[in-house]
């Protein structure tokens, strides 16, 4: 037989022996057995005790010798325990037998040494490291209180609090059956257990503060056990910890006795045991501990401590603190294993905001982190990115050395505060660049810019950034990204999260996704969860209700007000459209609903129809850290039914434009849109025409109700005529555009376009526009006023006699003729070319909501029959007496005050749109308007 297996076997026998002899002395009928088992005691027990420390805990014979362990104990009294100690004849002899027996017992219930499914042994298991870990608390009181010894302090606490957490006590999992028999047969052995260390602890008298903060991650684990007893028993404990660490000395060689003879040296706070508690709590919440029963008992017992002691006045504070914490960390436990990713990134962010507010750097970037690992899953690169910015924020360009707070997995090697900063700069400007927002990679990249050409000279990055900035310039002219759409969305109800319980957020929809698509996928979120289908606010009952209630429309960015950098500079369309809808915290949308005026006796439903304008502001612009924000604060007000029609007639030029715009540079726009936009508008038969406007304002009746209107009136009727030329334009170019199929559209619309221009002409006057249906890519330019009468002279068809005029639909040749040899023209309301009528016009257009984009009087033309020569000669003279600026694929914005606004097509095809307009029309003021 070999050696090992020769060994294996002795053991074995050793085992079966001593295993043997233990059964016989458990009985009852054998006699005193005192002596017996304290023969066994002296003999075998550090030989067993020492072995399992020493032997494979794989090995078949592990269970054999904790069972012969668990027996001896078992059959122990403390008489024979405090005889066996005596025998030992130093303390350090005890302190080494202490230390292997505490160290045997945290051993067995982190690793238990039987199987899982053998409930009776692991209990009697646990009965008997109870009784032992009692007995060695009261050896560690009497031989190491005064000649204190650390170190077998600690390894009880540590091997008593492992005992109580073991998955093994934990009662609350099991069965109402199975827990019943257990605390008949054994009790509750976690509050047994629980007592003995609160009795340890205060047995430490002024050696409290050496477990200040160690122990306090794993008294907390302690208090967290959900038995209440235990609880009350034990969460005094953190009020001793605080007052330990308050009455300190504030010089380390000092102790209490120093501070009582000189209270100047008292320390005074307990940062500490502050900082330990929080770091601690959210780790231990997030694993499964706590609930909201002890976070009410925690602050009612804390505070009730802190506010009657005349020292700790921040004590106060800090119980309120831990219980908002625990509250988000609830939250964030609660949901973290959910698939609404949303709704674990709305609860790390409250986490991000309240330790930013309590400056726990450490504890703020491990969120940043895990929120920016839910971005990328979700593919939200864009957020990523402003969720990194909150890291590189905290750090400096300096080579100062990063502290362990401020450091990060993500970048292990990195020591120093610059480093880490341009590591994170790096994917910050990659992540905006997934997500199409290159002009805030540009920001980014202007700042490395900075750096690297002023502070660290590495002109070799430098010239890579460049190259990469010069990619990002020309992705923002040349290609062509999605405009977000943003949603407003109530939960209304007590059945939701309570961070969103009655509570109102304004979404960034992804790209591409409108409002149909962005319902479904909200409440698919939400299975049980009911629409509500209209606008009107929720009543109390709802609010009040365990339901769940939502309520989903669109609404419209309101730009920032950065319109004055615009003002005088040539800004195109690309830019303009992302100031629209990005860097964005107010958003508006309108609820009509009817108010009859009794002055006013008509059914015509417009003269009636109300807006109820509503502007909201979220906590913080979009896009941000979230694709949401909650709304902090909302405004409403009236618009009368005239400001109405003004607003909306205003906002159908506007789109006019625009789609004209789209097709005159896109020749393989679907027609649709267009067609119907231009049906709509000039067929009466499907909305009614500008009659409705003109029964309900422009009849004797209102005039005379309303004369504080006059200007208003004016006004829409102004829009009224700037429409036609307008639709002229869109008009043509549907034409040039339809298929065969709709030719007979295309008739209808050319037809009804005919009766209303003659109809708006003859009652508003003409108006004009500058936008021309481009048969091929032409830079359109603003001149000065003589240039612009050359050009005119110089054309084979001028004639001074006649007036000018919008080309006729049906005169296509003479149409093209003039698109090639003429240019567009842009007046100032200083041209003496001007009517009288056209400035009381541009003078009322002043005092408006927003200017007018035409003039209301045209040059006068005729044929001229020059040579060449005379021309040639004409041009330089005209040439060298009026300058001109030659603006190719920009406009220049000019402020409030002017009227010459035109919008131009960029030899690339991009249209150039006045901003300060956009934003004007959108803000009203803030009452009844009418």
């Amino acid at each position: 037989m070999p050696p090992f297996d020769s060994s294996f076997r002795k053991v074995e026998l050793c085992m079966k022996t001593l295993s043997d002899a233990l059964n016989l002395l458990f009985r009852n009928d054998i006699g005193p057995t005192f002596n017996d088992i304290m023969e066994i005691v002296h003999v075998d027990l550090r030989m067993i005790v020492q072995s399992y420390i020493n032997m494979d805990k794989q090995s078949p014979l592990s269970g054999n010798v904790v069972a012969i362990l668990i027996d001896i104990f078992r059959q122990m009294t403390f008489d024979h325990y405090e005889k066996y100690v005596k025998q030992f004849n130093s303390q350090i002899a005890i302190k080494e037998f202490l230390n292997e027996i505490v160290i045997v017992f945290k051993g067995l219930v982190s690793e238990p040494a039987f199987p899982s499914d053998w409930c009776e042994m692991i209990m009697l298991q646990n009965s008997v490291i109870l009784k032992a870990l009692r007995y060695c608390s009261r050896t560690i009181r009497d031989y190491f209180f005064e000649d204190f010894n650390q170190q077998a302090w600690s390894n009880f606490f540590h091997s008593a609090i492992a005992f109580m957490t073991q998955p093994a006590l934990q009662l609350e999992t099991f069965s109402p059956s199975k827990r019943l028999r257990i605390l008949k047969r054994y009790k509750d052995m976690r509050r047994e257990m629980g007592f003995e260390v609160r009795s340890m602890w205060f047995n430490l008298g002024q050696n409290k503060l050496k477990f200040v903060p160690s122990l306090v991650g794993l008294i907390l684990e302690m208090t967290l056990i959900p038995e209440s007893e235990l609880r009350k028993a034990t969460i005094p404990i953190f009020f001793d910890m605080m007052q330990c660490e308050f009455y300190s000395s504030k010089f380390a060689v000092e102790s209490f006795g120093d501070t009582k003879r000189d209270s100047s040296h008292i320390k005074a706070n307990f940062n500490e045991f502050e900082d330990a508690m929080i770091v601690k709590l959210d780790t231990l919440v997030e694993g499964g501990g706590g609930d909201d029963s002890y976070k009410d008992l925690f602050y009612d017992i804390m505070m009730a401590m802190c506010s009657q002691h005349s020292a700790l006045k921040d004590g106060v504070g800090f119980v309120e603190m831990i219980k908002r914490l625990m509250e988000r960390l609830l939250e964030y436990r609660n949901i973290i294993n959910d698939e609404n990713k949303e709704n674990r990134m709305s609860c790390i962010v409250n986490l991000l905001d309240f330790y930013s507010e309590i400056n726990r750097k450490e504890m703020y970037i491990r969120y940043v982190n895990k929120l920016y690992d839910l971005h990328l899953e979700c593919g939200n690169y864009t957020e990523a990115a402003y969720t990194l910015q909150l890291h590189s924020k905290l750090l400096n360009w300096s080579d100062d050395m990063l502290p362990l707070l401020l450091k990060t997995d993500r970048y292990t090697d990195i020591q120093t505060h610059r480093q880490l900063k341009e590591a994170l700069y790096d994917n910050i400007i990659e992540n905006y660049s997934k997500g199409n927002m290159w002009e805030c990679a540009l920001e980014k990249c202007q700042e490395l810019v900075k750096q690297f050409q002023e502070e660290t000279f590495e002109y070799e990055q430098l010239s890579q950034l460049h190259r990469r900035m010069a990619d990002f310039y020309d992705s923002i002219m040349k290609k062509m990204r999605s405009k977000p759409e943003y949603f407003r969305v109530g939960y209304f109800g007590l059945g939701f999260p309570k961070f969103l319980q009655n509570k109102i957020f304004v979404y960034r929809g992804k790209d591409y996704e409108r409002i149909s698509e962005f319902s479904s996928r909200i409440l698919n979120e939400f299975p049980h969860a009911q629409p509500l289908n209209t606008l009107a606010p929720p009543d109390r009952d709802i609010l009040a209700s365990c339901g769940q209630y939502i309520q989903i429309n669109k609404v419209d960015p309101v730009m920032d007000e950065k319109t004055q950098r615009f003002s005088g500079k040539p800004v195109a369309e690309q830019i303009v459209t992302y100031y629209k809808v990005n860097h964005v915290s107010k958003f508006q949308y309108s609820r009509p609903f009817t108010r009859k005026d009794p002055n006013i006796e008509t059914e015509n439903e417009f003269a009636h129809l109300w807006l109820e304008r509503t502007i909201m502001t979220t906590t913080y612009p979009l896009p941000g850290i979230l694709r949401w924000f909650p709304v902090n604060s909302i405004e409403k007000y009236e618009i009368s039914p005239l400001r109405n029609a003004i607003e909306t007639m205003d906002n159908s030029n506007k789109e006019l434009r625009n789609l004209f715009l789209q097709y005159n540079k896109d020749k393989s726009l679907n027609l649709n849109p267009l067609s119907l936009k231009l049906t709509g508008i000039v067929d009466p038969a499907v909305m009614g025409g500008i009659m409705n406007y003109e029964n309900a304002f422009f009849t004797p009746e209102y005039i005379q109700n309303n004369p504080d209107d006059d200007m208003l009136i004016q006004k829409l009727k102004d829009l009224i005529a700037e429409q036609i030329p307008l639709l002229d334009v869109c008009i043509q170019i549907h034409g040039e555009r339809s298929l065969p199929s709709l030719h007979g559209l295309q008739k209808r619309l050319e037809k009804c376009f005919e009766t209303l221009r003659e109809d708006v002409v003859e009652k508003y006057g003409k108006k004009t526009c500058d936008l021309k249906v481009e048969n091929a890519v032409t830079i359109r330019r603003h001149y000065s006023m003589a240039a612009d009468f050359k050009n005119v002279r110089d054309n084979p068809g001028y004639d001074p006699g006649s007036r000018g005029r919008v080309p006729s639909i049906t005169s296509r040749a003479a149409q093209v003729t003039s698109l090639r040899t003429l240019t567009s023209l842009s007046f100032s309301t200083s041209s003496p070319q001007f009517s009288s009528k056209s400035a009381a016009n541009n003078a009322n257009k002043n005092s408006l909501l927003s200017p007018s984009r035409s003039s209301n009087s045209s040059l006068s033309s005729k044929r001229g029959s020059k040579t060449p020569k005379d021309k040639r000669k004409s041009n330089k003279a005209e040439n060298s007496n009026s300058p001109h600026t030659s603006i190719g694929g920009t406009q220049w914005y000019t402020a409030d005050h002017e009227n010459n606004t035109t919008a131009i097509i960029t030899p690339n095809g991009t249209p150039i749109f006045e901003l300060r307009q956009e934003v004007g029309d959108t803000m009203m003021p803030k009452g009844n308007l009418s």
